[in-house]
């Protein structure tokens, strides 16, 4: 199984259409995808017309447990519209998770945790990430094999690219293994069309 992570320090430059494009094109290869929403504002389980104040379960659950089951993972599941592609949805509740994560042990690995328990279940996994460092970018930073991080090409965008480079840098000291990053320049066409 292939975990991707798509991350920024910048929102606003595409990850979660990123997530949502890249999972399209897997499902049409024949591969079977599970998208993980770490967003609290929840836009990617939003795109599947679920409502993030509404979900009975969610992966805020995985960070209310110390030990995460399969049978737990499975109630988390939410199918597409594409049979191909399942939905680990976002609830706003993971907006709580910083002021609750303080003082416990062991939360950066929780989603890593629950993907171990899928292995032989999907192809590909894509993390989307919230667009700040804290506990759910962690996540998806210690679960991911490869990191993409979109970037879009304006000014602002290409700052926050710098802190997100500087935080690629710290988790590649706490790995064992070195985290690969590919940069995925977005909005470019409306970049050329305003010349």
């Amino acid at each position: 199984m292939q975990i991707l992570a798509i991350a920024n320090q910048k929102g606003g430059v595409g990850k979660t259409t990123t997530a949502v494009a890249l999972a399209g094109l897997m499902a049409d290869a024949g591969k079977r995808v599970l998208l993980v929403d770490l967003d609290p504002h929840g836009s990617m389980t939003s795109y599947f017309k679920y409502d993030p104040d509404e979900l009975e379960n969610s992966v805020y659950d995985l960070f209310m447990q110390s030990q995460i089951s399969l049978n737990r993972v499975d109630n988390i599941l939410m199918p597409t519209t594409d049979p191909q592609i399942d939905l680990m949805p976002a609830t706003t509740a993971l907006a709580t998770l910083e002021r609750k994560a303080v003082g416990q042990e062991g939360l950066g690995l929780q989603v890593a945790k629950a993907l171990r328990l899928l292995k032989d279940r999907y192809d590909v996994v894509l993390i989307d990430s919230p667009p700040v460092l804290g506990v759910l970018m962690i996540n998806a930073l210690a679960a991911c094999q490869h990191l993409l991080v979109p970037v879009q090409t304006e000014y602002l965008a290409l700052k926050g690219l710098d802190r997100m480079l500087r935080t690629i840098n710290m988790v590649n000291r706490a790995r064992k293994r070195k985290l690969e990053f590919t940069l995925i320049p977005t909005f470019m066409i409306v970049q050329w069309l305003r010349r």
